[in-house]
């Protein structure tokens, strides 16, 4: 029976010894696990941020965490919404009324006052806000602005305390109110949508003043549990009883693209991730199972004199265990510095010239599952890489120490003997593949390393500026102008942008809100199939029916707004729609487009037997035509305004125009230029300009530049740091390929095998390696570059896949060059002495 000796003190003892006498092994290994907790910690970091800085964004687009409604609640069901515990929050929401002004009424906007109580705004609104200076309104004078509404009275400096006076519209009359400004705002969701209702928040005491109510005037503004959402909707119909006019309105279904954004987005991080680990486990195992093979006499020396397997697993992993305490640190902190610059760059990048741009927050997120998960998965990292090389030290025995050459003792299953002798590609290729498992290294080694730096390439490379710009940015300028103003003085703006220098080109399209004949069979699919989506499922009949009987009492709320076509926007529109406009009718102003948005796009919808009439403003002019349904109208359009729900967009040709003779019109004009003149053009563009926007692709280019920048730098280090960790895994393979087998080398010297020859099979060996990696790539690694630009398109949707030619060549040249020539080179330094004196030193 074998007694085990229990030397905990001396096993700690030569463990330390051990690490003492191989500092040079010692520095490769916390490298090592330096650069693996590094770029695990940076990616869960990177990986966190964004799920945490996109929930905020979408939940900032959104406004508040509110997503179900109840119009003029009662005190009761109020209590009994509570009492389901369905709920993370209950708010009292109660319209006031809006600020009067012809200024306003003009631009179609409204600036609505509003009432919300502490739970509201604390618990919905406050978060999905921010900039908040100053506090919610308390007294009756008080009132909380949005920057939405600073910038639509255009008032410049305001701070909390400063006063303000409003005609104020409530109760169907106008007072003209003194506020003092309690507050101010960043409301997100208004700022980025220009034609929606703004909103100043009012105190308790000013409604109570107004005699307005949360039952009469109000809406419950409920933040259903994410686990109840399921279920909510069944839950309060079954246990609520509503009044004739109440019903539920839930708001709270995700997007399918925000869904396929955020799963994209974490699969990317897992996938990236493993290859950390994979190209981890493969360098601290590499330099590892060097160390072991360098020393296996000493472990078989060991065995001799009565240390266990146990013990000799021991300390070859805690060797590794104390140089993870060095290494994981260094790697944290190193994360921390770098996450803080790079994260916030990163998640910019992100959405640099888009909707969300100033929307997605930049800020880094370091949560303790940041910490552990990182140390976790390093210390596994390592872990599993000591697994083998102690697994090899625990077995030898001292005599199989004495002849280690790294190759496994198996009966030949084929006879290599030849009256030529041996041909060295032949033995080259055995060698390749004389320990199976760690060919299968080498080569996963390479492949993962190659792949990440041509993923990331092709990920980097398919958000490209150009296709930023194609997909964003087809003309240098485009000025969307909200001033109603007459046909003449939009064409003398038009004449006065061509006259300036260096304009190439002008395009403007003409709006008008116009009166629209009720046409049911062309109205009512679009007015059914929109109140059916956006309304409230059980009550939206009978609130599409209410609609209906307004616009019977009253047509003139029957509005739309039309974009008057050239002839070269008509053949653009045409062009997308594959030829099935009637362009000659069109432009003789027999036929008119309805755009589809508001349809159903699963039905088709014949409207050739149908006419549509409209009529401008003053109901003097009128024009009838035949009707076109189309679907792509506003990839070539963009409308200066909005219509209400279920009211489909018109075109019309230009011709029209006079006919109708409509006086409040807005546009939309495009502008291209040479591009030394744009700063110039710009500069005269603003100051043209009264209401609106411009967006200009200078401004777009020079964001998205910088966004990039950061990109590459992100991205290529990652890249660059596994390139290196796969050209360092093979440089570490042949260094112990030759090293195991310098005794067997010098055999082959000593009996006829010079060392030409042999740096010519040490060469064809770096060459296997080199075609099979190559071959893995071409292959299976083509699919995992289509993979990843597919994921990228789901994130990006002006992301176009762009193939990795340049860096796939550049990747072939110097994974042949290094794996053809590093054997060669390793060979020579560990052969300088004489084939005696190498023999001699090799038994010793």
């Amino acid at each position: 029976m074998k007694f085990e000796n229990n030397n905990k003190e001396i096993i700690k003892k030569i463990t330390n010894r051990s690490l003492k006498s191989n500092k040079t092994r010692n520095i490769f290994v916390v490298i090592a696990i330096v650069l693996t907790t590094f770029m695990l910690a940076c990616v869960f970091t990177l990986g966190i941020s964004f799920n945490e800085n996109y929930q905020l964004m979408n939940l900032r687009d959104a406004g508040t965490t509110a997503n179900t409604y109840l119009n003029n609640p009662t005190q009761k069901q109020i209590s009994e919404i509570k009492n389901l515990n369905i709920t993370d929050s209950i708010g009292k929401e109660i319209t006031v009324g809006n600020v009067d002004s012809n200024k306003l009424k003009k631009n179609e906007q409204n600036i609505v006052l509003e009432y919300i109580d502490k739970e509201a705004w604390e618990k919905q609104i406050k978060p999905a806000v921010g900039d908040i200076k100053g506090s919610y309104p308390e007294k009756e004078n008080e009132i909380m602005l949005s920057q939405s509404v600073i910038d639509l009275l255009k008032l410049k400096n305001i701070e909390p305390g400063d006063k303000i006076v409003l005609n104020c519209n409530i109760n169907k009359k106008i007072k003209s109110i003194e506020f003092v400004i309690s507050g101010t705002y960043t409301d997100y969701s208004m700022v980025k949508r220009s034609n929606i209702d703004k909103l100043a928040y009012v105190s308790n005491d000013f409604i109570q003043k107004q005699n307005l109510s949360l039952e009469k005037n109000g809406v419950l503004t409920i933040d259903v549990k994410d686990a109840k959402k399921g279920d909510a909707e069944k839950i309060l119909k079954q246990n609520i009883d509503l009044n004739k006019n109440q019903s539920f309105t839930y708001l709270y279904e995700q997007s399918n693209s925000q869904q396929n954004a955020m799963i994209t987005s974490l699969a990317m991080v897992a996938i990236i991730s493993l290859f950390m680990i994979l190209s981890g486990y493969l360098l601290i195992y590499n330099i590892l199972y060097i160390a072991i093979t360098k020393d296996i006499q000493f472990y078989g020396m060991l065995k001799t004199i009565g240390a266990s397997p146990k013990q000799i697993k021991k300390i070859v992993k805690g060797q590794g265990l104390r140089l993870s305490i060095i290494g994981i640190p260094i790697g944290i902190i190193l994360a921390i510095i770098v996450s803080f610059l790079v994260v916030p760059a990163a998640l910019e990048g992100f959405s640099a010239g888009t909707y969300y741009e100033g929307m997605m927050p930049t800020q880094a997120h370091f949560t303790p599952l940041v910490f552990i998960g990182t140390i976790l998965f390093s210390l596994f990292t390592v872990w599993v890489s000591c697994v083998k090389p102690a697994k090899i030290a625990s077995k030898i025995s001292p005599t199989e120490a004495l002849n280690y050459t790294g190759k496994k003792s198996k009966k030949q299953k084929k006879n290599r003997k030849s009256t030529n002798g041996g041909k060295l590609y032949k033995m080259a290729w055995y060698n390749v593949f004389r320990d199976k498992k760690r060919a299968i290294l080498v080569f996963l080694s390479l492949f993962v390393g190659i792949m990440t730096f041509l993923s990331v390439n092709t990920f980097i490379s398919s958000l490209s500026l150009e296709n930023y710009i194609s997909e964003y940015y087809p003309h240098d300028f485009e000025i969307v102008d909200t001033n109603e103003s007459s046909s003449d003085e939009i064409d003398k703006k038009i004449d006065e942008i061509k006259d300036m220098d260096g304009v190439t080109s002008v395009n403007a399209i003409k709006f008008a809100r116009l009166n629209l004949g009720f046409n049911k069979n062309i109205l009512m699919p679009s007015l059914e199939n929109s109140y059916k989506t956006y309304a409230d499922p059980d009550t939206y009949k009978k609130q599409l029916n209410k609609y209906i009987d307004q616009i019977k009492k009253n047509p003139d709320k029957l509005k739309t707004m039309v974009a008057f076509l050239d002839k070269d926007d008509i053949e653009k529109i045409n062009k997308i729609e594959g030829g099935k406009i009637d362009i000659k009718a069109f432009n003789k102003g027999k036929l008119v487009l309805v755009d589809n948005f508001f349809y159903d796009g699963n039905k088709n919808y014949d409207f050739s037997n149908e006419k549509l009439t409209l009529k401008n403003n003053k109901k003097d002019k009128q024009v009838t035509a035949n009707v076109q349904l189309i679907s792509d109208g506003e990839k070539v359009i963009k409308f200066s305004g909005d219509n209400e729900v279920g009211i489909p967009y018109v075109y019309m040709s230009k011709s029209l125009i006079n006919n109708l003779k409509n006086d409040n019109m807005t546009d939309w004009i495009t502008v291209d230029c040479k591009k030394e003149y744009s700063k110039y053009i710009k500069k005269k563009l603003d100051s043209m300009q009264k209401e609106g926007y411009i967006d200009a692709k200078m401004d777009a280019s020079e964001n998205f530049t910088q966004s990039k920048i950061m990109m590459n730098v992100v991205g290529g280090g990652i890249a660059i740091i596994f390139i290196f960790i796969g050209l360092l895994n093979f440089i570490n393979v042949m260094v112990t390929n030759v090293s195991t087998r310098l005794r067997e080398l010098a055999i082959m010297e000593s009996v006829g095998m010079t060392k030409k020859q042999i740096k010519k099979m040490l060469t064809y060996e770096g060459l296997y390696y080199a075609g099979i990696t190559l071959g893995m790539i071409f292959t299976l690694g083509l699919g995992i570059i289509y993979v990843i630009a597919d994921m990228t398109q789901n994130l990006a949707d002006y992301a176009k896949f762009i193939f990795p030619t340049n860096q796939l060549v550049f990747l072939v040249i110097v994974i042949t060059l290094v794996c053809s020539i590093t054997p060669g080179i390793v060979y020579k330094f560990s052969s300088k002495q004489s084939v005696i004196d190498r023999l001699r030193e090799i038994n010793k």
